[in-house]
């Protein structure tokens, strides 16, 4: 019966159509529309959308993890059914630090936020010596938090939905988590042998992290991408938020080669950056080859117009998907009024600008702003075919 007697209720047929295009959309081929995503804004709103459970709740208590996301999920499917949503159950609130406490780093779980890693393991590169060349993620404390709480999510299911992957980061996400940034950039220039090292002790670590994982979930059920949740189809997600930290050159040398390493491993996936960067970063994250990227924070803590256009026309160049929606505002993305939504009144050039090379518009809001976004997919796509 699942999760306190909860069993989720929804169209399969619906979920197949949405997992036939955009498995479609993400390998390239034709479709008769770009897929789209709009999430209903619940009034609870904790961990995540109408789940009312505390992070520290969810990560203390297997059951009220699973039941929060079964929460979530049936929000989804019962306010707008519609659309190309996808459920997987997602492992973001076990935080950042997973696969770093399997090297000796320590999770603070906390209230209000998804856990974080305490101080860290190494004071300078040259404490590599510390880290033990392997992880053991079946017997490590946060491996068994994080088998227990999928065995339960799939036991509730009936092994009906798929489980993404813990928040893995990207190589040098990890690094930053075991030794302080500021050291690590150092060492690029001081020792740049031992750098590389690190970089492949934990490149190593992801590795074993996600083949432990698909040993528990199997292939079949694991998500390795979840801005495209299909087993087997999208690739890998990276989570490389330090593009906007290093330059450039020094990504391309220290991080794009283990970015890559995993992407010709898993399939070329989904590069994931808080940003701002664009225009500076935008090569680096292009050097990872990419299949997809977000449109996200740009040019200084907002994007315009001219930058949404110019991103997009560099994006398609490269044969690079977009992800989320080319809504742009002049104001700092602090501003309250930028979250407002303007489906309506949106700039249709630019949203059919975007669909010509197949983007996947997603959007949050009201009822009522869905279906103004769902208009202004259904003309995109009708101006496309």
């Amino acid at each position: 019966m699942g999760v306190h007697g909860m069993k989720l209720t929804y169209s399969k047929d619906r979920v197949a159509e949405a997992r036939e295009i955009r498995t479609k959309w993400y390998r390239g081929e034709k479709v008769e529309r770009n897929p789209f995503q709009f999430i209903v804004r619940a009034d609870v709103w904790r961990v995540g959308n109408a789940n009312p459970y505390s992070f520290r709740e969810v990560n203390e208590d297997p059951w009220k993890a699973v039941h929060g996301q079964m929460l979530s999920m049936q929000h989804c499917f019962d306010t707008f059914p519609d659309c190309d949503y996808l459920p997987v159950f997602t492992l973001d609130h076990l935080g950042e630090g997973v696969l770093p406490s399997m090297y000796g780093a320590r999770q603070m779980v906390v209230d209000d936020n998804q856990p974080f890693t305490e101080g860290r393991v190494m004071r300078d590169i040259y404490d590599i010596e510390k880290l033990p060349k392997k992880v053991d993620v079946e017997n490590s404390e946060w491996g068994k938090i994080l088998k227990e709480q999928i065995l339960c999510f799939l036991d509730a299911t009936h092994g009906e939905i798929p489980v993404s992957v813990a928040d893995h980061q990207s190589p040098y996400g990890i690094a930053t988590k075991l030794l302080p940034n500021e050291e690590l950039m150092y060492a690029m220039y001081d020792e740049p042998a031992l750098v590389h090292q690190l970089m492949d002790i934990v490149t190593n670590g992801i590795i074993d992290l996600i083949e432990t994982m698909k040993g528990w979930v199997g292939e079949d059920l694991l998500v390795t991408n979840t801005y495209n949740p299909i087993p087997k189809t999208s690739g890998l997600i990276l989570y490389d938020d330090y593009v906007s930290v290093l330059s450039p050159a020094l990504h391309k040398a220290f991080c794009a080669p283990y970015n890559i390493r995993l992407f010709e491993k898993y399939g070329y996936g989904h590069l994931h950056t808080c940003g701002p960067y664009f225009p500076g970063y935008l090569d680096a994250c292009i050097a990872c080859k990419p299949r997809s990227l977000d449109v996200s924070i740009m040019r200084d803590t907002n994007k315009t117009r001219a930058d949404l256009l110019a991103f997009r026309r560099i994006t398609a160049e490269h044969n690079i998907l977009l992800l989320s929606g080319p809504g742009y505002n002049d104001l700092k993305i602090f501003d309250q009024s930028i979250f407002d939504n303007v489906y309506e009144n949106a700039d249709f050039d630019l949203y059919l600008e975007y669909a010509r090379y197949g983007h996947y518009m997603s959007a949050l809001g009201t009822y009522e702003e869905g279906l103004a976004f769902r208009r202004l997919v259904d003309r995109a796509s009708e101006c496309i075919r």
